[in-house]
This record gives structure tokens, sequence and C-alpha cells, in this order.
């Protein structure tokens, strides 16, 4: 095998580097997303306690926020050639963690009587709360797809790897949220954490820009030759 051949096969430092970025987002947000819906629960308990119905609606609410940031996503990868659309949504989604702490409770106590205790109502409380930052970070996946696709004949395996690295996140957001988080530290310390922390990931995709297909640029030449 020529040398052009085996730096076609064997991904650059760089590249490496690019993925575990990407990656490492992945499951940041995966973690953040999670996290939201366990600590969901104590954000709605004061007012609707701790019923089967409460984590009916917090369950519907994010399996409905994500088919609809999937779609979201999509479109948005579709029109975008960089991370710069990335940075964008998840320093939102992070906003949204941090202003949570503050409107969270007050909405809540808000709602009429009629919505605290109609059925429906913790659906109400769910959707205003829940919906919006899980819209963003479900709109994550489909993005992280496009910047991280490099090659066509691994299309499969690089997108099941990428969902892979974000259900870990999903997994170790409930987990870690559950066992260690709620039992440490107070319910908007969490919050307000994780959302500097989804803050200080889109900003850093705003200063480290990556190129979708930059690698598939790259190999094509070598892979000619």
């Amino acid at each position: 095998m020529d040398s052009q051949g085996l730096k076609a096969k064997v991904p650059a430092f760089g590249d490496l580097m690019r993925l575990a970025c990407l990656y490492l987002t992945n499951i940041v947000t995966g973690f953040c997303l999670m996290a939201l819906e366990i600590l969901g629960g104590r954000l709605l308990q004061p007012v609707f306690g701790s019923s089967i119905d409460v984590w009916a609606a917090i369950i519907s609410v994010f399996i409905l926020s994500l088919s609809i940031g999937y779609v979201l996503g999509g479109r948005i990868a579709d029109r975008s050639k960089s991370n710069l659309a990335l940075a964008s949504v998840i320093i939102a989604a992070g906003a949204f963690y941090c202003l949570m702490t503050w409107y969270s409770i007050r909405f809540t106590h808000a709602l009429g009587e009629d919505i605290q205790t109609a059925r429906w109502g913790v659906l109400v409380g769910a959707l205003v709360l829940f919906l919006p930052p899980s819209v963003l970070l479900g709109s994550v996946s489909p993005m992280l797809v496009k910047l991280v696709f490099t090659n066509a004949a691994h299309v499969g395996r690089t997108t099941g790897t990428l969902y892979a690295v974000g259900s870990l996140g999903n997994v170790l957001g409930v987990l870690i949220t559950d066992y260690i988080l709620l039992e440490q530290f107070e319910l908007t310390t969490n919050l307000l954490a994780m959302g500097i922390a989804l803050g200080l990931v889109g900003i850093i995709h705003l200063f480290i820009r990556v190129e979708a297909g930059a690698i598939a640029a790259v190999a094509a030449p070598g892979a000619a030759a």
C-alpha cells in the first residue's frame, strides 16, 4: 500500500480531535437533556405532586420535543456548512436552563387553581417549561450527523456510533442526576450548572470552526490516487 493510500485510511490527529470534540458535544447535550427530565419531576412536584400523571406528562413532552427537534435539526443541518448553527442552538438551550431557575417555580405557582387541580394541568406546565430547551437539544443530533459524516461508505457506522455516544450521555444524565446531583446540590444549582456547561460548549463551537465534510474533501484525492 502506498503512502497516499495509507493517509486516506488513517485519520490525521486533527481529524481525530475534531471527531472527539463532536462526540463530546453529543455526550454533554445528551446528559443535560435527560438530566432535565429527571429534574423536571422536582420542578413540578410542589404544585402537581409526583403521581404517575406527572411522569406521563414529562415523558410525553420529551418524546414530542425529540420528534420536533429531529425534524428542525435536520432542516438546519441541510442549510448549514459549519458548526455555527450548532453553537447557536446549544447556547440558546443553555440560556433556557439558566432562566428556568428564575421562572419555573413562579410559572407553576402562577397557574390558576383550575389548571393546577386538573389532571391535564401538569401537561400544560411540562409543555411550557420543558418543550423549548428539549427541542433545541433534540435538534443537536441531526446537525452532529452532518458534521461527523466523512464517508458515504461509512454512513451507517458513523450514524450508529454517534447515536450510541449520545445514548451513553443520556444514561449518565439519568443516573448521575438521580444518585449524585440531586443528593448533593440544590435543584436550581443543578439547572444553573448545566446551563453554564451548555453555554461553554456552544462558545467553544463559536471559536473552533468545524466545516461539514472537511475530512471527506481531504481523503478523496488520496483515495483517487
